[in-house]
């Protein structure tokens, strides 16, 4: 049964209160394991956030760290009606290119059907490209003939397909389509129908199986897509349209096509973009830390309203953090040191990338669009490196995928430190609490002790009065 306490009744005293301010004291050890677990998450939390800024470097870096994301360069074509291109950091040059053929797969339609899912094939056998088809009442409709055709497409090189013509009978086509320019294939039908007749199976060959052919700066190149990938390296190639012939074919003498130069050119302006990314993700980190070191008013006073700005509370919990002064003095180191490499730009400085007071990058565009205008592949070089030589954004890519990784990484190592924590610290606060509420059972236990005292001499008194009242009275009236 629990115990009833009537705190107070006899003594007048506030016994709650007391009892609360007691075990107020005697929670504080309780309560300090409590706020140092709330710090603890506090900290993580700005490690977390540090992290998500270390990310969106390493992702501004990896922009940057090898050749061909470097080296931005863009096509432009004399004209496009033939031929179009596209540059993934390719080498500046220019090219005559011919179109003299393009690639297209061989295609077979039949003739009419007027359904797609009436048994019309009987039974018998169905090959193309060397497989055979076994044709029964399973699959010997035009839906199911196609099915059992692309059911070994990948062994045959055919696939099928229905087309509805529109009209009113004899709609239904079945489609034959090679997977690309080097496959032709033949189709044998051989079916018959219950009383062994033959049933007739017409295609006609409406497109033929053919490579592309182009001519590059004169050379023959021939290719199984109007796609050319890999033939000038970095620049994919697309065929659109054969070129015009200016010299007809006479004996054996090859036409003469007309050509469209395509020119790949430098793109400083995209690779501007990717600097100037860079340096405002590299800002952000030197802000965020430096952050945790001003006094803002602005912050308390959101605070206590409910309104708490994230990015600059949290990083004043990792001040003077040894991992995070680490990081910040590594990639310092990374900017001013020189790469080595073999061209005339050593640093960021002669890009016009300096560091400033606070830590963070000033961008300096006049120094950059020069350095990018006349020393395009210097600058490839500075940032990428060459060969053996890591330029500066390959160190930065490097370093940040390590300590960013998501296995063994900086956060992931204060996952582990917090996880840790965490446990000793509740470890305590369930060892004490039982202690807590303990000792308040003995405080209220005490009080109750107290006010069943008290109440007792209460009674006491009261008796007491009440005989010697009646004593005072006894005596009053033997006097009369």
């Amino acid at each position: 049964m629990a115990e009833i306490s009537f705190g107070g009744l006899a003594t007048g005293l506030p016994t709650e209160e007391i009892v609360a301010g007691l075990m107020a004291i005697e929670r504080r050890p309780l309560d300090r394991l409590e706020a140092e677990k709330d710090y603890e998450t506090l900290r993580l939390k700005a490690y977390e956030q540090f992290d998500e800024k270390l990310e969106a470097l390493r992702k501004a870096a990896g922009s940057l760290n090898i050749t061909s994301e470097v080296r931005t360069t863009r096509v432009r074509m004399s004209s496009e009606e033939s031929v179009t291109g596209s540059s993934s950091g390719a080498a500046t040059g220019s090219y005559d290119i011919a179109v003299a053929q393009l690639a297209q797969v061989q295609k077979n339609v039949t003739d009419g059907f007027s359904s797609e899912s009436d048994s019309v094939f009987g039974t018998g056998t169905f090959s193309i490209g060397g497989q055979v088809i076994t044709v029964d009442s399973s699959n010997n409709s035009l839906q199911g003939l196609k099915d059992s055709i692309n059911a070994i497409s990948e062994e045959t090189g055919v696939s099928a397909s229905i087309i509805n013509d529109g009209n009113e009978s004899n709609n239904y086509h079945l489609v034959f389509t090679g997977k690309d320019a080097s496959t032709s294939f033949i189709i044998t039908p051989n079916l018959t129908d219950e009383d062994s007749n033959p049933i007739a199976f017409a295609t006609t060959e409406v497109r033929s199986a053919q490579q592309a052919i182009a001519y590059i700066d004169g050379i023959e190149v021939v290719s199984n897509t109007n796609t050319l990938s890999g033939v000038i390296a970095g620049v994919t190639i697309n065929l659109n349209k054969e070129s015009e012939i200016i010299t007809p074919a006479v004996g054996e003498t090859p036409a003469v096509y007309a050509t469209s130069t395509l020119n790949v050119e430098s793109d400083p302006e995209s690779l501007k973009e990717k600097l100037s990314t860079f340096v405002t993700s590299y800002n952000s980190i030197m802000e965020w830390i430096s952050s945790g070191y001003r006094e803002i008013a602005e912050t308390s006073e959101a605070a206590s309203d409910g309104d708490t700005d994230e990015e600059e509370s949290l990083s004043e919990y990792l001040r003077g953090d040894a991992t995070i002064n680490s990081i910040k003095r590594s990639m310092q180191s990374m900017l001013s040191d020189a790469v080595g490499s073999s061209g005339s730009l050593q640093i960021l400085a002669e890009i016009g990338i300096t560091t400033q007071m606070d830590g963070t990058l000033l961008q300096n565009n006049a120094k950059m669009d020069s350095a990018l205008e006349s020393k395009f592949e210097d600058v490839v070089k500075l940032l990428a490196g060459e060969d053996s030589v890591d330029g500066v954004m390959k160190k930065f890519n490097s370093y940040l995928v390590g300590i960013t990784s998501a296995a063994d990484g900086m956060y992931a190592a204060k996952q582990d430190r917090y996880d840790d924590a965490v446990r000793r610290l509740d470890n305590q606060i369930s060892q004490k609490e039982p202690l807590i509420a303990k000792i308040e059972e003995r405080i209220r236990a005490e009080f109750n002790a107290m006010e069943l005292l008290i109440s007792s001499l209460n009674a006491q008194g009261d008796y007491l009065t009440q005989q010697m009242d009646m004593l005072s009275n006894l005596s009053s009236g033997n006097n009369k």
